[in-house]
């Protein structure tokens, strides 16, 4: 028994230093203009970070020794600000996205009517 009370410390010390984590990744591509090559890297690692953390999280949640259910409400609390966060970023960047596909076929046209001059 002991054993496993050693390992729930250490999933809830890994959990808290990965939402430390994604809560700065999270910090950094809100803040990066769009063409920062950094926010590919950036988006890949709070992919890796969310999985880890599912993962982590699963593994309290079938725990039957870990009976801290506060603990768990925070982290659905943090699950959902990291999913706001995140939708709102994606949000921005498909906008950002579309504007400049918008403005490329506009350039596309003003080269096709000059080329037919």
């Amino acid at each position: 028994m002991h054993h496993s009370q050693i390992n729930t410390q250490n999933v809830v010390s890994t959990l808290d230093s990965l939402n430390e984590q994604m809560n700065e990744i999270i910090r950094q591509v809100t803040t990066l203009s769009i063409d920062n090559e950094n926010i590919d890297f950036l988006v890949l690692k709070l992919q890796e970070f969310v999985g880890q953390r599912q993962l982590l999280l699963e593994a309290l949640v079938a725990d039957e020794q870990f009976v801290d259910r506060d603990y768990l409400q925070l982290q659905f609390s943090l699950t959902q600000a990291c999913t706001e966060k995140a939708n709102v970023f994606l949000l921005d960047r498909q906008a950002l996205l579309h504007a400049g596909s918008n403005s490329q076929r506009h350039i596309n046209v003003y080269k096709s009517i000059d080329a037919n001059r």
